[in-house]
């Protein structure tokens, strides 16, 4: 019996441990000066088992949670929108339009990053949805190194972000 208990509790702890991942060397894109230029970084971070569907100018891919997809940058006008989960669509994005930038405002940044998060809408009742936030690279690479740390300063960098969208 105490065995079972025994093998049960390695069990229970291994199965909790997290893995530590090397993200230089599952996307080196991300820190090789040369190699990020042009590029959209993003991270999914939207803690569901099921994968969702990004779209980033016009290109459609399947994202997993913790997973990074990298796209192009084209000149000019830009967009980014989380399609939600594969089952449910659209309706699942918190906000109806894309997320939209053009490089030749700031043609000084080479290289965006975004973040996938989930938040809720309340506009008639509370459901969960994903939101789009463009972030840093700093806060990025905060987020891919440790995905289930919300802490108080990527949560101040959402926020921030969050403000920006509804202002601006």
């Amino acid at each position: 019996m105490n065995i079972i208990r025994l093998i049960l509790t390695f069990f229970l702890i291994s199965s909790c441990a997290t893995t530590v991942v090397d993200q230089r060397q599952v996307i080196p894109e991300l820190f090789d000066p040369e190699l990020k230029k042009g590029k959209i970084f993003v991270f999914s971070n939207h803690m569901d088992p099921l994968p969702m569907n990004i779209r980033v100018n016009g290109e459609v891919r399947k994202i997993k949670h913790t997973e990074t997809q990298i796209f192009d940058l084209k000149d000019g006008q830009n967009s980014v929108k989380n399609l939600g989960r594969v089952s449910t669509g659209e309706s699942s994005n918190c906000d109806k339009q894309p997320y939209t930038f053009n490089t030749e405002m700031f043609p000084e940044v080479e290289t965006y990053y975004f973040v996938i998060q989930q938040g809720f809408d309340s506009t008639i009742r509370t459901f969960t949805c994903f939101k789009d936030f463009e972030v840093t690279e700093k806060a990025f690479l905060e987020q891919i190194n440790n995905p289930r740390n919300g802490g108080s300063e990527f949560l101040q960098n959402l926020s921030k972000s969050f403000i920006n969208s509804l202002i601006f």
